[in-house]
């Protein structure tokens, strides 16, 4: 049985967030293309994409995750991305373990982008 998946994303000035949890299959793959091209058209400096709620990724979806890669980095936008040990064997038996930048959790995404956990005021206010 598979399981929905499940996209949420999440705006700040420095970088954008998106989490997905669940299945990210073939069947799913139009809800995450949405996000890819909102992300492709607004241009954050930054995005971490948060896979480390996946139980399951097919070509489709690293398909999805090669082209963001690719245009966003063309664009001069940096990717990261927080992956589980699923992710992660995915990545080393299709040899694209090389080309994402990943970390284990979120706090270590922030690090490699150089960001501390911004406060909830911070969005808030202008800076």
């Amino acid at each position: 049985m598979t399981m929905a998946l499940s996209i949420d994303l999440e705006q700040a000035p420095q970088y954008w967030t998106l989490s997905l949890s669940g299945d990210l299959d073939y069947a799913e793959c139009s809800a995450f293309r949405m996000n890819i091209d909102r992300i492709l058209r607004s241009a954050p400096p930054a995005t971490i994409v948060d896979l480390s709620g996946l139980q399951y990724l097919d070509s489709s979806g690293l398909g999805l995750l090669l082209a963001l890669s690719k245009e966003y980095g063309a664009r001069g936008g940096r990717l990261v991305l927080v992956t589980s040990e699923t992710v992660d064997n995915i990545l080393a038996l299709t040899r694209l373990n090389g080309i994402f930048s990943t970390t284990n959790t979120m706090a270590e995404a922030l690090a490699v982008l150089g960001e501390d956990a911004p406060p909830a005021s911070q969005n808030a206010a202008p800076n």
